[in-house]
């Protein structure tokens, strides 16, 4: 009996403390920060006021004191409903791992039998103590899709043969499309490879090189970041109008380049990238130049599952199409809308009202309706898009909405229709499947699918949506 109540303690504190971390996670701006640094954290005890978390190194715990402690502390008490103070514990390591016993984000495996000299296997272990990549950043974890698959395969390339073909490379994508979780991706993979690598972002990269001036070091920290198997920069567009900085990084790039190091950079479409200046442009096109599209609806649906499931929630597929259809064109917001989803299902008393876990579309669109995209102004009525298609394909509304397959044309008409109902009548699937002959869910996903595809090489479907959208105007 004791053991049973202990049990039921231990389950009501991770509750809790799950309630904390969902209220943290809302307010992070960086959903890989979070899923690195707090995601794995468990409540060990809480007496007198006092609560025990467990984090996984002395790093981590470092970045949650700097970062979130005054945040978990107010929401703690929130919870709790006292004052509480929090005590961060790391978990006890017997390993020798230098890495892991230093406090490294990432644990990879001993250096003894690093093939570098002693010296340079002393600082490869230094810039990954101070240039760690995010842990929880890896291509098992990076979701691939049409939109980024090139990008992926890019990143997987450059860790196979740095150095080579694809150097350097550069990812440019908008703000929140996974440029950051790659770049990580290929820092983790090279350093499991016992390569030396420095990876930082743009605005460190500055910071470095204005620190070294006022201290008369720039020569030394020029060495640092020439003397390295793979340089790797997050977010170069923070160097644009700091020519200084741009001299320093050109020097160091013609030193990787010329000895054949790996260089990978990322970039904000956002930003004109011709202000990085010629030289600098130069270089970069002399190597591999990527982008990252904006998600599509089956990766925003398949991370929206993916991290619901992480989560012990269910979402019924009329929730996974409402968030994946009606929120932000951008993976970070998607991933973020799980964590408000789980928030306010916990704080709302759900779990306890309801199926455990379940979440209805009602709790959905509760918890991000402050967030998710307005649709359209002026909506068009369903049936004029059905008119207007049976129309431009000639044929009749009943062929086009009826069950069972048709001919080739029926079936380019209906791809059509299911894309501009979601386009310009705004319709989840459900609600396309029931107009369109009650067709199920998955077979207007792969609807969209297929038909995503062939619009992009084939210039009648474009030209047929041109005259579409003139009839419905």
């Amino acid at each position: 009996m004791p053991d049973d109540l202990s049990d039921s303690r231990v389950c009501a504190l991770q509750k809790k403390w799950r309630v904390v971390l969902g209220m943290v996670e809302v307010q992070i701006d960086n959903q890989a920060d979070f899923s690195a640094y707090l995601a794995d954290s468990k409540a060990t005890s809480f007496t007198d006021g006092v609560l025990r978390i467990t984090v996984k190194n002395g790093f981590v715990a470092a970045w949650i004191r700097q970062r979130v402690m005054r945040s978990i502390r107010r929401f703690a008490s929130e919870v709790f409903d006292q004052d509480v103070k929090v005590e961060l514990d790391t978990i006890a390591y017997t390993s020798s791992d230098m890495l892991v016993r230093e406090g490294l984000a990432g644990d990879y495996t001993q250096w003894a039998d690093v093939r570098l000299s002693r010296h340079r296997a002393t600082v490869a272990r230094e810039n990954a103590r101070y240039f760690p990549a995010i842990p929880n950043c890896t291509f098992k974890r990076f979701e691939r899709s049409a939109s980024n698959a090139h990008a992926l395969n890019a990143a997987r390339s450059v860790v196979d043969e740095p150095g080579e073909e694809f150097n350097p490379l550069t990812i440019a994508s908008e703000t929140g499309q996974g440029k950051t979780h790659l770049i990580n991706a290929i820092a983790n993979e090279m350093r499991q490879a016992k390569m030396n690598v420095i990876c930082l972002t743009g605005e460190e990269f500055v910071d470095s090189f204005v620190k070294s001036s006022q201290t008369g070091k720039v020569a030394a920290v020029r060495d640092r970041y020439r003397d390295v198997d793979a340089l790797l920069v997050d977010g170069i567009e923070k160097l644009i109008g700091k020519s200084k900085t741009l001299s320093f990084l050109l020097s160091i790039l013609e030193h990787l380049l010329a000895n054949r190091k790996q260089v990978v950079f990322t970039f904000n479409s956002a930003y004109p990238i011709n202000e990085l200046g010629d030289e600098i442009v130069s270089r970069l096109s002399g190597g591999l130049e990527i982008s990252i599209a904006r998600p599509d609806f089956e990766l925003k649906r398949s991370l929206l599952g993916r991290y619901a499931s992480e989560r012990k929630l269910h979402l019924k597929n009329e929730v996974l199409d409402f968030l994946s259809e009606r929120f932000a064109n951008n993976v970070r917001d998607v991933i973020g809308a799980i964590a408000r989803v789980d928030a306010h299902h916990q704080l709302e008393g759900r779990a306890q009202a309801s199926e455990a876990g379940t979440i209805s579309l009602a709790v959905a669109v509760e918890a991000v309706k402050d967030r998710i995209t307005a649709p359209a102004p002026t909506l068009v009525p369903p049936n004029d898009v059905v008119n207007a298609v049976a129309s431009v394909f000639s044929i009749s509304n009943d062929q086009l909405c009826r069950s069972g397959r048709g001919n080739r044309s029926v079936t380019s008409a209906r791809d059509v229709a299911i894309y501009m109902l979601r386009e310009k009548s705004g319709l989840t699937s459900s609600e396309t499947g029931t107009l369109m002959g009650g067709r199920p869910h998955s077979t207007i996903l792969a609807s969209l699918s297929r038909y995503s595809e062939r619009r992009k090489s084939d210039p009648q479907l474009i030209e047929a949506e041109r005259r579409i959208s003139n009839l419905l105007r």
